[in-house]
């Protein structure tokens, strides 16, 4: 029969407890990163991803790249046509007013969004030039003659249909944007702007960093969720387009911000 030493007790009371206060910090958070485990635990990232496949095995959490998130959360890669289905009458009030704002001869970003496909109906027959990585976007506006379409390059993401990657990150630097219309998985006052995918917070953060205005296209379902990364400080957003399901409180604290938040009301 095995014994074990009061060392070993230790040591497994020890994994029991940091198994246990990282599956309260998700459950909390709705996400965390394997990094920053790492330094709070003093303990390697190979330790924190076995905890990690531990608890996904228990079923308490899902594992993503670089992270995990609560088990009811992971849906940052829920492909294209199911997520157009949600909410679908919010996202195209939202692409709608987001449009508004395009003018003749503006050099617009626009990320992988499924709201920003949909503005892309409401944008044709501008003279415009249109940075963006999503294939769908690209493939909506191609037959455009006035707009000039730069397909940012990258790997495939395939539930986005969307470019990626280290090269796509290099590229951007090289542009310059008047406007950028971008969503996200969450607006949160203290948290931030999230996204729980990597490689998409990586692109949107460098076009954040070439872009003078920047366009936050969230809806109501979006406000008080974080996910793991972060893209900016919710004030950096000089214009926040939601729908008229969010709180009068919350279109008071963006203004507060110094945000122009903006209610998208349904076309007469």
């Amino acid at each position: 029969m095995l014994e074990y030493t009061d060392e070993m007790k230790d040591k497994m009371a020890f994994f029991n407890e940091r198994q246990q206060k990282i599956t309260e910090m998700v459950d909390k958070s709705g996400s965390v990163r394997v990094a920053d485990l790492s330094k709070q635990f003093s303990v390697s990232e190979e330790t924190i991803r076995r905890d990690f496949e531990k608890l996904e095995a228990q079923g308490l959490i899902n594992r993503i790249h670089g992270g995990a998130v609560r088990k009811e959360d992971q849906k940052s890669e829920i492909p294209i046509p199911k997520r157009k289905a949600k909410n679908m009458k919010e996202k195209e009030m939202i692409a709608m007013t987001a449009a508004s704002y395009v003018k003749d001869g503006d050099i617009i970003a626009m990320d992988a969004s499924t709201t920003t496909l949909i503005m892309t109906q409401y944008i044709k027959g501008k003279n415009l030039t249109v940075i963006t990585n999503s294939i769908g976007v690209s493939l909506e506006l191609a037959q455009e003659s006035d707009i000039r379409v730069i397909l940012i390059g990258g790997y495939l993401a395939e539930s986005s249909m969307s470019l990626v990657g280290n090269f796509a990150e290099r590229v951007i630097q090289d542009y310059h944007v008047d406007k950028f219309f971008f969503s996200c998985l969450g607006v949160d006052f203290k948290r931030g702007v999230s996204e729980i995918h990597e490689d998409q917070a990586l692109v949107k953060k460098q076009l954040i960093s070439i872009s003078e205005k920047l366009f936050l296209l969230a809806d109501h379902s979006k406000f008080g969720e974080k996910s793991l990364f972060r893209l900016c400080d919710v004030s950096q957003a000089d214009y926040l387009i939601t729908d008229n399901k969010v709180s009068i409180n919350t279109i008071r604290e963006l203004n507060n911000l110094g945000i122009n938040g903006i209610v998208a009301e349904k076309s007469e």
